[in-house]
């Protein structure tokens, strides 16, 4: 079992999303029947395996994407459907080790903390981020989303850590364009559809997508189902603070800010962890 405390700064109470939870408690209250496979967790390399390491393969993730794409404000996460390509395929992943299924990418929203506090939801290395991004995928093989979340390989969530700077090193622009239009979202249900044409694949043009950890776990918001194969990039991408400040202001239904959006460290009931080595 591996315990991580971090301080935070307390926000609202007492309210509830339309969804039927907050992030007041980041998950402490929330009534989740889980076993042995929830998510997140604390992240070491040096403690991982580098054997048998499942194998990601982005498919479409170079096709740009076509209309709508939006960010929107739903008073939880900033949110962003992810629609077929403009030449009208789904983006999505295959799994060696998920023998031939495919996940086809949903959606893509964000966790963040304060001006005080860091959001990531997985703690990789001794330390926390700023913030993180999930893409999440769902198998195809299943229906809807509910019947995926039945079985252990109903998702798979491609997570991103996000680092605020001063002097970005690993920068993205479609991932600075989506950051940008948060800024004109602050109302709950705030939409902006992006200014730019993007590519999936062009959220990870400043780092090696083949360099990992992987793990079996859980969704992190109600009911928590153990469903998801967790892809988490070993490489921070910077984004400006002019740009990760906007997350900051947004507002739920009561006019609070939205802040500290992560679920607290599971228990890693000591899971494997792999450690991809990357493209070199």
């Amino acid at each position: 079992m591996f315990l991580v405390v971090r301080s935070f700064a307390l926000t609202h109470s007492g309210t509830r999303s339309h969804f039927g939870f907050n992030y007041d408690k980041q998950g402490r209250d929330w009534n989740v029947k889980g076993g042995r496979r929830q998510s997140p967790i604390a992240l070491c390399t040096f403690n991982s395996t580098t054997c048998n390491v499942p194998k990601l393969k982005m498919i479409n993730y170079d096709q740009s994407l076509g209309d709508p794409l939006a960010v929107i404000n739903n008073g939880l996460t900033v949110l962003l459907r992810i629609p077929k390509t403009v030449g009208g395929r789904q983006p999505a992943l295959s799994i060696s080790s998920e023998g031939g299924h495919v996940f086809e990418a949903q959606q893509l929203h964000f966790h963040w903390g304060s001006e005080l506090t860091k959001g990531s939801e997985h703690y990789l290395d001794d330390q926390f981020y700023d913030g993180e991004l999930h893409i999440v995928h769902k198998n195809s093989s299943y229906k809807t989303n509910q019947e995926a979340a039945l079985h252990r390989n109903g998702f798979v969530v491609l997570a991103v850590l996000l680092r605020l700077s001063e002097d970005p090193l690993t920068e993205s622009p479609a991932m600075n364009e989506i950051c940008k239009q948060v800024g004109e979202i602050s109302d709950l249900n705030g939409i902006q559809s992006l200014q730019e044409e993007m590519a999936l694949g062009d959220l990870f043009v400043s780092i090696d997508p083949h360099r990992y950890l992987t793990y079996q776990g859980s969704l992190t918001t109600p009911p928590c189902a153990e469903a998801v194969l967790w892809f988490v990039f070993l490489t921070p991408v910077d984004v400006p603070q002019e740009y990760w400040q906007n997350f900051w202001q947004l507002r739920d239904s009561c006019g609070k800010r939205v802040l500290n959006t992560y679920r607290h460290l599971q228990d890693d009931c000591e899971r494997p962890v792999y450690l991809s080595k990357g493209n070199n």
